[in-house]
């Protein structure tokens, strides 16, 4: 803890120094006793006085929450001699706000008596945070002495982007060879009729289509087509962003990508992560929740990193990006090296499909409402309709998506699509 006088210290030394002063230019005596006043109050600061041993601790209600969600702060200080005055600051990271209570308190400390607060901090935004710093002074009980110090206690809180839920998925055109919820044109065991063809020896009495077999005269039984997983992989743009936070185009893009991954770990798929900027991050393929969580944290940290090097998508291990995997390239194509990366992958034979996260909207709310960025927005959403049709030209299917609308209604033109011929070998 580090010892410094208070203002109020200060100010009874300036009174005196000014009782001083005017004493001598007016030859006035009492002015002199006034000033006498504060200088015997100051003597106490000669007196070496020991710091006070305060402890302070804090707890948090949880480290892992959604965008939105609050958690609860709790502080509570303790002392062994009389503490006067104890000012604390609980922590509030940048982004976040209190959504409850006060985050500074004046306590008054009495030994093997806690004291304590709450309040309650909001995350707008996702990110990873450290509510592990308090900031204390301490005031003795005249109030010209105080001490200060910082309890140091790292707590790290993950806010995770908040997913919706999801009706229409693109669908991928190879699935994998695991059970899952998509059809396959294999035929086996599965749920969907596929075909029927006469019964032969080793086929199972539950297999039989009477219905057929009663038409045609002989046995007949039904084939099925398998259900089949698939491998997904979701590849972030992190070149370039524009808006505010929480209300980017990065911020956007990052919510449909958590929402695409729930949906498709719902289904029992593969899902990956591969964040394309200055810096190329990437999570492996899996499933389970515990690839959620991997997706979550990899999301939440999520961030532009400024570069002029264009990034080779040739560094990502194979394992990363299968051959067979459905890529949805998530961009808001403000940067023309992600749509080379994008058209490379699309090459290669990569089953690809790219959302489009429109920047216009947020550019116009951010920009206010004058004729000149109007009439900008109008020309930049015809260069983007331009852009889009390029794509859907090199055979890449493009969903445009206006965050204002729900990320379904750009989601349900995916199904038109077409099966690729060619595959990443």
């Amino acid at each position: 803890m580090t010892a410094r006088v208070t203002p109020l210290a200060l100010g009874l030394l300036a009174a005196a120094g000014w009782a001083a002063a005017l004493a001598v230019l007016s030859a006035r005596v009492e002015l002199v006793l006034v000033g006498l006043g504060p200088l015997l109050a100051l003597g106490a600061l000669a007196r070496r006085a020991p710091a006070p041993a305060v402890r302070v601790e804090h707890a948090v209600s949880a480290d892992r929450i959604l965008e939105g969600e609050h958690v609860t702060v709790t502080v509570t200080a303790t002392a062994d001699r009389p503490v006067a005055l104890l000012e604390v600051l609980g922590p509030l990271p940048a982004g976040a706000v209190v959504a409850a209570g006060r985050r500074r308190a004046a306590l008054r400390l009495r030994p093997g008596h806690p004291a304590g607060f709450t309040y309650e901090v909001a995350f707008p935004g996702r990110g990873v945070h450290d509510l592990g710093t308090i900031v204390f002074r301490a005031r003795d009980r005249s109030g010209l002495r105080a001490w200060e110090g910082r309890c140091v206690m790292p707590h790290v809180l993950r806010v995770y982007p908040r997913p919706t839920p999801l009706r229409t998925l693109p669908r991928p055109v190879h699935p994998q060879a695991s059970v899952g919820d998509y059809v396959s044109p294999a035929l086996g065991e599965g749920i969907e009729p596929g075909d029927v063809r006469p019964f032969t020896a080793g086929d199972r009495i539950r297999q039989v289509n009477w219905r057929a077999s009663l038409r045609l005269g002989t046995l007949h039984v039904t084939q099925r087509q398998r259900e089949r997983n698939a491998d997904v992989v979701i590849m972030l743009d992190t070149l370039a962003e524009v808006g505010v936070p929480p209300g980017t185009t990065l911020d956007h893009g990052v919510r449909a990508a958590a929402s695409l991954a729930t949906a498709y770990l719902a289904r029992k798929d593969r899902v990956g992560l591969v964040s394309y900027g200055g810096v190329i991050d990437w999570v492996r393929p899996a499933s389970g929740r515990v690839q959620y969580e991997r997706l979550a944290d990899a999301l939440g940290r999520a961030g532009v990193i400024f570069t002029y090097v264009a990034k080779d998508l040739g560094v990502v291990p194979p394992r990363v990006l299968p051959p067979r995997a459905l890529v949805v390239a998530v961009t808001p194509l403000l940067d023309r090296r992600f749509t080379r990366a994008a058209l490379d992958l699309s090459a290669r034979g990569f089953d690809l499909v790219a959302l489009v996260v429109s920047p216009v909207e947020i550019t116009r709310a951010a920009l206010g409402p004058a004729r000149s960025v109007a009439l900008a927005c109008r020309l930049w959403a015809l260069e983007r309709r331009a852009q889009l049709a390029d794509l859907r030209r090199q055979g890449i299917p493009a969903l445009p998506w206006d965050p204002a609308e729900p990320l379904d209604v750009a989601l349900a033109g995916s199904g038109r699509r077409r099966p690729r011929l060619a595959i990443a070998g």
